[in-house]
Formats: structure tokens, C-alpha cells, sequence
């Protein structure tokens, strides 16, 4: 017998919007149906990395501000974690707030390390579902941070993984499931 798919949540921070161009700076992953959570700063795969960032990226995810490099794990442990993400979504879903992005690089990142990924194909939109609950019109899409606000859920720390992560997870589960 099979299990049900489970939602993770995920969120990256990149260094720009290409997974073929720029990479992840920054990964959380939070199961919905279990609470186990994961939070690291990857070394980038690209060693030129940098030069190729975008300016922009970096001042929106806070790369210097919030001293992420100083939070990366080193290639090897980088390796173990990736496994770690592709375990959690192994049979299950995809979700976040703007999963297709994530999920291209998340896809991305695994085969850099020789994973195949093997979640299932469907992803979840989570800030798009709660945006059908608020009434708000599905063909102006809201940001994450208008619909937690409409939600009364604060999110700690907007624009890192963590924090994005944990704040979708409670938009999802609702405040009462603990993820605070």
C-alpha cells in the first residue's frame, strides 16, 4: 500500500532568477505532514558564481546583509543535504509560494549532485489556494507577503528561505499546527 503524498514546502534564495545562470544561496524545506525541516546555505556549484549574480537578487534575499556566506555548508555536507532534500520529496509534492521557481532550481541543484529528482510532477501554489479562499481575483495573482497579511501571519523574516519557508508552511496549516 502506498502513502499519501505529503506537501513540502519549500523556498530558495539564488543568486538570480535562471537555473542555468545562477545559483542557490539558500534552501529550507518543511514536510507539512510531519514537521521535519531543513535550513542550509549550499556552497554555489558555479565557481564563478558571483561574477555571474544578479545585483538585484542579492539585495532582495539580503545575501550580504544577513551573512549567508557565513552560514554555507562546505561541498561535501552541501552533497549530503541536497540528498536530504531529494529524500523528503521523494513520492511527494512540490509547495510553496511560486513553486515553479523553486522547484527549477531545487531540480536543478540535484542533478548538479547526480540525483534524479523524484517528486511528483505536481506542484502546489499555496499563496494561489489561500488567494481562492480570500475571494481576490485569480488573474492578479498576490504576493506572499499581501496574502499572509490578509492571513494575519507574520513572516519573521521575508525574503530568506527560512523564513518564506515557515511562513507558507503556516499559511497552508494554519497557526495552530505549530509552525511558528
Amino acid at each position: 500500500m502506498s502513502h499519501l503524498p505529503h506537501l513540502i514546502v519549500v523556498d530558495v534564495e539564488t543568486s538570480g532568477l535562471d537555473p542555468l545562470t545562477h545559483d542557490v544561496l539558500e534552501v529550507a524545506a518543511i514536510d507539512l505532514a510531519t514537521g521535519e525541516e531543513l535550513h542550509f546555505a549550499p556552497t554555489p556549484t558555479r565557481p564563478d558564481w558571483l561574477t555571474a549574480a544578479d545585483p538585484e537578487a542579492l539585495q532582495v534575499n539580503r545575501y550580504y546583509e544577513r551573512g549567508i556566506y557565513a552560514h554555507q555548508v562546505d561541498v561535501e555536507t552541501t552533497g549530503r543535504r541536497w540528498a536530504t532534500v531529494a529524500k523528503m520529496l521523494e513520492g511527494n509534492i512540490l509547495a510553496g509560494a511560486n513553486p515553479w521557481f523553486d522547484a527549477a532550481f531545487v531540480d536543478a541543484a540535484l542533478r548538479h549532485w547526480g540525483i534524479t529528482p523524484a517528486r511528483r510532477h505536481q506542484l502546489r501554489d499555496l499563496a494561489t489556494y489561500a488567494s481562492g479562499i480570500l475571494r481576490l481575483d485569480p488573474a492578479k495573482p498576490a504576493s506572499l507577503s499581501s496574502v499572509l497579511d490578509m492571513l494575519g501571519i507574520i513572516n519573521r523574516d521575508p525574503h530568506s528561505a527560512l523564513g518564506d519557508a515557515t511562513a507558507t508552511a503556516l499559511m497552508a496549516s494554519g497557526p495552530e499546527q505549530g509552525f511558528q
